[in-house]
């Protein structure tokens, strides 16, 4: 079998993706691999002992000449793209995974001959599509963050059907690697018994970036309390804010922005004691070579989604009764730094601390850590990453509803998930939290369950009406009958968008569904009908297993309250 994984965004997203490259080396050992990527993201895919080779995406030149109204520049953008196509082609794949998700990666592999592509594609008519049931879920769960728990490696893993689990992100280091990052530090007086301590002072944009000053004064602390020896990473246009942290801490911050291959930085993380970071690339290279990380969760960061894929790691954010928009409008110093110094440096003791296996750490709800959220990451018995509460509080609304979701989708997506495997989840999460009597909990189960009950009708008024129109096509009444049903499941779907307005927390739910309609191919109107059925079948299906895990949760937490 030939495999290609079409992974044409940042660094970071290809080592996410490598869960992946991972499940599909375990389900056919003996497949070749290839991968398609950016340039700047090379050096990932060349340490992925899952690929077998590698095609480099030159999306910026080809891009650059086409913009560039010079026929010379155009004519060279053609030939680039019909060389890239005519490799493609050639090496006869069996199947593709576009995981970038883009209109210009589909267009690229949509003049590809290979018989199966689950991602980005264009249908037959040259319209933007996205195949495969978790690649539906996962273009839609940006939008509705808050209820969204699922890490994006395991969506990027579960591409591929009935994917097995995978423990990690792969990222391999040879001894080489290993030495020259010694020496590295070597040449700053660093010993290999000293404590080192990382930090990735950068981020993509500045709103995910928690303050320089927090950072020396942190730096400043761990001097004095642990002697330690501070690691400046990141790459050499952040060296800007290496200088800054030497006017807060002078002579303490190691420079290393720029001065470290990929390798050589994976290495120096093996042996670093841990990385202070913001979400970043160095962040998932930590994750891969299982160095401990303490993320600060800055700006529109959601760390469920993209946090370490591992066990082990922290995420330290401000508590708040909001989710963070899925944009990148700029988010106040004052708020980034909202996070102060003194915690995070306890935190690093409790991350660094041995606890028992399968043991989540707590601590105590006190004045400290009033505005302060802590989650610990660590594999569910469903195989997905879960981010579990480290100060034991109450459970929330909106605790309830992503609990609720979470299973939903792996229980909808992953049907070789048991149901006692994910209640064995539901209770593990759910001893997590405080209890705070029953009174609250039961408000959200009656009134929750209620709306569900009535989307799920919703859903079945649907497919009668659809299965209407399926026997009006069969036996081909008039076009006018036809033409009526449509209307009374136009009308349908307009009452049931008014329904997830006015009640948000089924909003997932329905944006799925009105997205999978969107989303159909073909012109026929009999395998329209057909996949539009199933569409509202599975809408009904979605909210009977939402009432199924609140009943669950309120069984979970009804035995915490006992047990207290």
């Amino acid at each position: 079998m030939r495999i290609l994984v079409a992974q044409m965004t940042r660094m970071g997203d290809m080592l996410q993706n490598s869960t992946l490259t991972r499940a599909l080396r375990q389900r056919y050992p003996d497949a070749h691999i290839t991968a398609m990527v950016r340039p700047l993201a090379r050096g990932i895919a060349e340490r992925n002992p899952d690929i077998d080779d590698i095609i480099l995406y030159e999306e910026d030149a080809m891009f650059c000449d086409l913009r560039s109204r010079d026929s010379d520049r155009l004519l060279r953008a053609y030939r680039s793209a019909a060389a890239l196509v005519d490799d493609l082609n050639a090496r006869r794949f069996d199947v593709v995974y576009n995981c970038t998700l883009s209109i210009a990666s589909a267009m690229l592999l949509k003049l590809v001959r290979v018989p199966r592509t689950i991602g980005a594609h264009l249908s037959d008519d040259w319209r933007f599509v996205l195949r495969g049931r978790w690649t539906n879920y996962f273009f839609t769960s940006v939008y509705q963050r808050a209820y969204s728990d699922i890490n994006i490696s395991d969506v990027f893993r579960n591409l591929m059907e009935d994917a097995p689990p995978v423990s990690g992100l792969s990222l391999a280091i040879t001894d080489d690697d290993r030495r020259e990052a010694r020496e590295i530090l070597a040449r700053h007086g660093v010993r290999e018994r000293d404590f080192v301590v990382c930090m990735q002072l950068g981020a993509s944009d500045t709103s995910k970036r928690w303050p320089v000053a927090q950072f020396a004064e942190l730096a400043r602390r761990l001097a004095a309390e642990k002697n330690a020896r501070i690691c400046l990473l990141g790459v050499e246009s952040e060296a800007p804010l290496g200088d800054a942290f030497e006017t807060q801490a002078p002579g303490l911050g190691i420079h290393l922005f720029g001065k470290t291959t990929i390798p050589q930085l994976a290495a120096l993380l093996e042996s670093a004691r841990v990385l202070v970071t913001n979400d970043t690339g160095t962040m998932h290279v930590a994750a891969a070579v299982r160095c401990p990380i303490l993320l600060l969760s800055v700006g529109y960061v959601h760390f469920r989604e993209t946090g370490p894929y591992g066990e082990g790691h922290l995420a330290l954010e401000r508590r708040k009764d909001y989710l963070a928009p899925m944009n990148k409008d700029e988010t106040s110093a004052d708020e980034r730094g909202a996070i102060p110094p003194g915690p995070v440096t306890d935190l690093l003791e409790l991350l660094l601390a041995p606890s028992p296996e399968g043991c989540i750490p707590s601590l105590p709800d006190s004045p400290e850590w009033a505005s302060l959220d802590v989650y610990q990451s660590r594999f569910a018995p469903d195989g997905f990453l879960e981010w579990y509460p480290v100060i034991r509080r109450p459970m929330t609304e909106t605790d309830f509803l992503r609990v609720a979701y979470r299973n939903t989708w792996i229980a909808h997506l992953c049907p070789s998930v048991s149901r006692e495997t994910l209640l064995d989840g539901i209770r593990r999460v759910a001893a997590c939290f405080a209890p705070d009597g029953t009174a609250a909990l039961e408000g959200w189960h009656q009134h929750w369950s209620a709306v569900f009950r009535q989307l799920e009708q919703l859903a079945r008024q649907g497919s009668q009406k659809t299965e209407q129109l399926r026997a009006c096509l069969r036996h081909g009444r008039n076009i006018a009958t036809a033409r009526e049903i449509v209307g009374e499941l136009m009308r349908l779907d307009e009452d049931t968008r008014l329904f997830a307005e006015l009640n948000g927390g089924c909003r997932p739910l329905i944006s799925i569904a009105r997205f999978q309609r969107d989303n159909l191919e073909g012109a026929d109107p009999m395998p329209l009908a057909e996949m539009t059925q199933e569409i509202y079948r599975e809408l009904s299906e979605r909210a009977a297993l939402m009432r199924a895990h609140f009943d669950a949760i309120r069984v979970a937490m009804h035995a915490v309250d006992t047990e207290t």
